[in-house]
């Protein structure tokens, strides 16, 4: 499926490389008009001593996904799951943090990550949020090189 043609959905998951984050969602805009759009992006960059974040003039990926799609409704989310994770056959056990303005779409977000099994959406504040969400994935990245694993995050203290 084409990108426009994905953006007919109700709720729209952005998932592309940094490096193409505000050209994606500029050409998508007019395709996206008032919809629910997960921005899962991560500002993270490479180099010889591992993964870091970037800094990000609108503080995240997600607001600048929001300050692009004025008219939609932006929520931060799957920032901390693995596509490979995603993609294998193993079973997942890890909760997504979900961060956004608007509590109607952050439940809408929080249903559908539900809905998948061994996942389990957490309330993870404001978008404004975002920014350390983000972040938090060159750490995960880390992890997961040195143990060789997929390590995801697990909130406790909360009840489903």
């Amino acid at each position: 499926m084409a990108n426009a043609d994905a953006c007919a959905s109700d709720l729209v998951i952005i998932a592309v490389p940094w490096s193409v984050h505000a050209s994606t969602i500029s050409g998508l805009a007019p395709h996206l008009g008032d919809r629910l759009v997960v921005d899962a992006v991560n500002p993270l960059a490479f180099d010889d001593r591992g993964p870091h974040a970037i800094p990000v003039a609108a503080g995240s990926a997600a607001e600048e996904a929001q300050q692009l799609l004025p008219s939609s409704t932006v929520v931060g989310a799957l920032h901390h799951v693995s596509a490979d994770l995603l993609l294998s056959t193993s079973t997942l056990d890890t909760d997504v943090l979900v961060a956004g303005d608007d509590r109607d779409a952050i439940s809408r977000v929080t249903e559908v990550v539900d809905s998948v099994d061994g996942l389990r959406g957490v309330y993870a504040g404001r978008l404004r949020n975002c920014g350390q969400l983000e972040a938090l994935a060159a750490n995960l990245i880390a992890i997961n090189r040195r143990y060789r694993t997929q390590a995801g995050l697990r909130v406790t203290g909360i009840s489903d």
